[in-house]
Parts: structure tokens; sequence; C-alpha cells
């Protein structure tokens, strides 16, 4: 090790502790250096000058901002983060303007006003907790939904729910469907020649073919034989090939899931599940319109079977399929497809082998370690209404609204008063990034003051935050918001009160759909109607010129076809005087 390298490898405790006890004459500084294990001749430089036991910078080169600056920079990318708006490495100019608005020397480039690289990566050495990554997608409405007060009810409903049926973790199943490609999502990594632009990997097409799984698994790490969903209009045997045991197929001509493959899918459920009404089983779902048409809700009723909604839009954090099976089904899928395109050169993968293939990456993601750990990792079993912690729910804090004056009355809180508002005073010494004076050093760089100091002297400059220039993103009380759409049923979905509200929404459209249809038929008739007079009417002025006082049987003849409601030409004529 170089001399370098072994400079302040002591630690600043046993340091303060040998300057204290050298400064009180216990002991030498000989001694002291000894005892608390610390270089003797930086504990006597130390003491000569009266110097702390903090460790000083080593090297010619001075950091560009002191150490307290320096700590709000990483706070702030996790506050930016947590709200899904993380600091991208295209925004250096927001250091540059930290450094010039404080009027800190800098080596930063005064041209393109931003900082460096080197600066960048020497920030990310000295905070190892700050790391470059390539974050996912969150739709807007996933954000906001994931609420706590959208979460704490989900979680009262469920344990009502799981307390008055007591349900044991085999009888706590999920279930939810997943599409499935002929062209794997994610190519694995492959050994490639280095430097080379791109590499490829060979797939079955472009845009493959799709169909529909439905996956289901219990607290207790048990998993129900899959159902598949082809888009086709009739069934072959040879689609289900070395398929998993006990799976069940359906055909439709989308692949996708309907109300009635469900209630057949709901059947294969209750045969395995044993569930009836001494048994019974609480089955959660998300709260797509398929799986509450009148008789799903209806047969699951009658069979013992507890169906449970999801709240909209927050599966990707509830649904234990979605949170711990999914994602490695996917990708062991995504392994098989490459494998047998390697073991069959020249051929593609089609519906017909997509079975077998499913069943070879199903077996590996189908374990109980999975399924147990998903249904802890969301709170469901063992149940845990704290399994979220706040970072999670810091995204829908942008959409957030003050509440108004009427709310505060009904929720209790103190009304302001007219001509005035109420106003917190910040206290002295909180130590807010906000609050902080700067006072440039002899050294030429600054030292930042606390919050008493600042009021002490007022002809000192203000010290602008990183807090202040990049302020965290939150929505406008003005902005337009568009009208939503009723809120979908969650919870317990299948009790009698919902069944008999359902059957009347049911028993109302449909009386709405048959008023409907006859307005329709009656506006078709008088159309028809309509016509036939209008026809009539032409006739009868051509004839005018042919019969003398044809205008004063016109009248006559118009209200008698009126009253018979269909007049042709030729009963016209025959009434006319000849």
């Amino acid at each position: 090790m170089s001399s370098k390298a072994k400079r302040q490898l002591w630690e600043e405790k046993n340091m303060g502790e040998a300057l204290r006890n050298v400064r009180e004459k216990k002991v030498g500084w000989q001694l002291a250096s000894k005892i608390f294990n610390v270089p003797a001749t930086t504990l006597r430089r130390r003491v000569k000058n009266n110097c702390n036991s903090t460790k000083g910078d080593l090297g010619g080169k001075r950091p560009v901002f002191s150490r307290e600056m320096e700590d709000q920079f990483p706070q702030h990318i996790k506050d930016m983060e947590a709200k899904l708006f993380g600091i991208t490495l295209k925004e250096k100019k927001l250091i540059f303007e930290f450094a010039s608005k404080n009027n800190i020397k800098n080596p930063f480039n005064k041209g393109k006003e931003t900082a460096g690289d080197k600066w960048i990566r020497g920030f990310l050495k000295r905070n190892p907790q700050i790391s470059l990554r390539r974050p996912e997608n969150t739709s807007a409405v996933r954000a906001q939904a994931f609420n706590k007060n959208n979460i704490a009810l989900y979680f009262k409903s469920l344990n009502e729910v799981m307390e008055k049926y007591n349900f044991p973790p085999e009888n706590i199943y999920n279930i939810d469907e997943s599409g499935l490609s002929v062209v794997q999502k994610r190519p694995q990594k492959i050994l490639t020649t280095k430097g080379r632009k791109q590499v490829g990997a060979l797939s079955s097409a472009k845009r493959g073919q799709h169909l529909t799984v439905v996956c289901y698994m219990n607290a207790m790490g048990t998993f129900v034989p899959p159902a598949f969903i082809f888009p086709r209009k009739t069934m072959k045997n040879e689609l289900m090939d070395n398929a998993p045991t006990g799976s069940k197929a359906y055909c439709q001509l989308n692949g996708w899931m309907c109300p009635e493959i469900f209630v057949q899918w709901l059947k294969h459920f209750v045969h395995y599940t044993k569930a009836s009404n001494e048994n019974k089983v609480l089955l959660l779902l998300d709260g797509h319109s398929r799986h509450k048409s009148l008789e799903v809700l209806q047969y699951a009723k009658d069979n013992g079977v507890i169906l449970f909604c999801f709240p909209a839009h927050c599966t990707h954090r509830l649904q234990p399929l979605d949170v711990g099976f999914f994602s490695p089904l996917q990708t062991y899928y995504g392994q098989e497809i490459q494998t047998w395109l390697k073991q069959h050169p020249g051929r593609i993968v089609t519906h017909f082998q997509v079975a077998g293939l499913f069943n070879k990456a199903y077996l590996k993601a189908a374990t109980p370690a999975n399924a147990v750990q998903a249904f802890a990792k969301t709170g469901i079993y063992p149940f845990d209404d704290n399994i979220f912690p706040d970072w999670m729910f810091q995204p829908s804090s942008t959409t957030d609204r003050p509440l108004t004056e009427h709310d505060q009355c009904q929720n209790g809180q103190k009304q302001p008063q007219q001509g005035g508002v109420d106003v917190e005073l910040p206290k002295l010494g909180s130590g807010t990034p906000e609050a902080t004076e700067v006072e440039p050093s002899t050294s030429g760089f600054a030292k930042a003051k606390s919050t008493t100091e600042r009021f002490q002297s007022t002809r000192k400059r203000r010290f602008y935050s990183i807090q202040e220039l990049s302020t965290l993103p939150q929505a406008s009380l003005g902005a337009s918001r568009k009208r939503l759409r009723k809120p979908s049923k969650k919870g317990h979905i299948n009790s009698t009160p919902d069944i008999d509200e359902l059957k009347k929404e049911v028993e109302e459209k449909t009386t709405k759909e048959r008023e409907k249809y006859q307005e329709k038929q009656k506006g078709k008739f008088w159309l028809k109607k309509k016509r036939i007079m209008s026809v009539t009417m032409k006739r009868l002025k051509t004839l005018m010129t042919m019969k003398p006082m044809l205008h004063v049987y016109i009248a006559m003849i118009y209200s008698l076809g009126q009253k018979q409601e269909k007049c042709g030409f030729h009963e016209l004529w025959f009434l006319m005087p000849q």
C-alpha cells in the first residue's frame, strides 16, 4: 500500500477522544496516540492548532461544495425518484445553477452552463447509495390510485372478510390472466464480439400471435392446473400436447377471457378446490367486468366461493400473481422458446408448441416458495396492513389537493378567522436547507452557517437550496379533470345485496334496450309511411294538369290515407271521380 493510501485511516471518534484526553492533561500526546490508535504527528498538530477531529480533504484540489451542501443532493435525488420524476444525467445544468446562484467558485463549463462528467463520477463515488438505473414506465393512473387512503380501505375490507369467514391459507386463492406470445419478449444475453454495434437473436416472427393463460395459486403454495384460451372458433386436441396435467382449453375469437368462459373456468376451479357452502374459499381477482356478470356471481355464491376484488389500478402492488409469479414465468417461457428454436432450425413456434413450452416454464416458476412469498409481500397472508412503506405512496402525493374550508370544518379542524390566516413561523435552529446562509471562507470555499446565525446578521446574502432551484412536482389546483366513470365495485362482490343490486341493474338495462329497440322500430315505420305519402303526393301533383278540380279531392284523400295508415297511388286513383 502506498503512503497516500495509508493516510486518514484513523477514526474520527478515536481522534476526538485522544484530543479530549490530551487537552485535559490526562495523558500525553504520544501515549494517547498509542491508546486510541491515531497518528502521533497528526494528534500533536491538531492539539497545537486547536483543531477538531473531522477529517480534511486530501490532495491539492478542493471539492466544489462543502459536505453540508453536497448532502442535499442525494436526498433531493431520492425525493424526485420517489415521485417518479427521477433526475437524469442531462440535468447537469442544475448543479451549475446551484453553484452560480450561491456565488461558489467552480471549474464547470461556463459556455454550456453545465457541470462536467468528472464531477458527476466523483459525486457517485462519494455517494455509493446513488446509482444510475433504467426506470420502468408507470402509468399516471396507477401512480394516482395507489395512495394511502385507497390501500387503507382495501385492507380494512379484506380484514373484515377474513375475520368473518376465518379462511385457512389453503383456501385463499388468487387468479389472474396473462398473455402468451409465440415471440419471446426479451432474449437472453449472449456472448459476442466486443465492439459490434448490433447483436441479433432469432425469433419466430416480428409480432407473434397471442393467447391467454389463466393461473391461480393459494397462500399455502398450491397451484391449480391452468387454463388456456386460444383465438379460434373450434378446438383441436393437438393444441394441448404436453400441456400441464389437468389443464383446460377454451376457444374465443380474440383469445380473451369473457363471462361465458369465466363461468366454465369457475366450475373447473370449484372441482379442484372442493369449494362448498361448508368449505368456503376466498378468491382474489381484479375488477374487470368479465368477472362480475350475474351468472358468475350467482354460481360463486351457490358454491361457497367468496369473490373479492382489488382496488382499480393497484394490482401491480396488491396481486400476488403480478408481484411474485408472472415475472419469472415469462422469463422461463422466453428461455424455452429460444432453446426450442435452436433445437429446431428452420422452424418457428406456433400455437401448437405453446402448451408444451409453457409446461416446462410453469414447472420452474410454480414453486411453493414463490407463492408463499408473493402472498407475504402483498400483506394478504400473513395479514399485514402496514406492509407498504411510505415511499411507495409518494407518486400519489403529486396530485394531492388541500382540504377546503368545508372539509376542514367537517373534520373538526380550526377554521381560519376572517381577515387573515394562521401562519406557523419556522423555529430558529431547525437546520432546514432553505433557511441557511453562506459566508465565503478565506480558502475561497463556502462554509454553511446555521439558521441562528442568519437571524443574527441580516447583511449576509441568502443561500439558495437545491430544493428551491428544483422544486418537487405538484399538480396545480386548477388542473382540468376528465369526467370520471362510475367507480367499479371492489371488495366482496358476490354477497346477497350485491347480487340483488346487480339483478335490478340488469333488468333496468334490459328494459331500456327493449324500449330503445321499440322506438327504433317505430321510427322506421313512420319513416316508411312518410316516404309512401311523399311519393303519392308527387304523383297527385303530376295529375293536376290532367283532371280539373283535382285539388278539391286532394285534402279528402290525404286525410283518408292518414286514417288508413297505408295509402298507395292505386288506392287514391280509384277514389278520384272519373
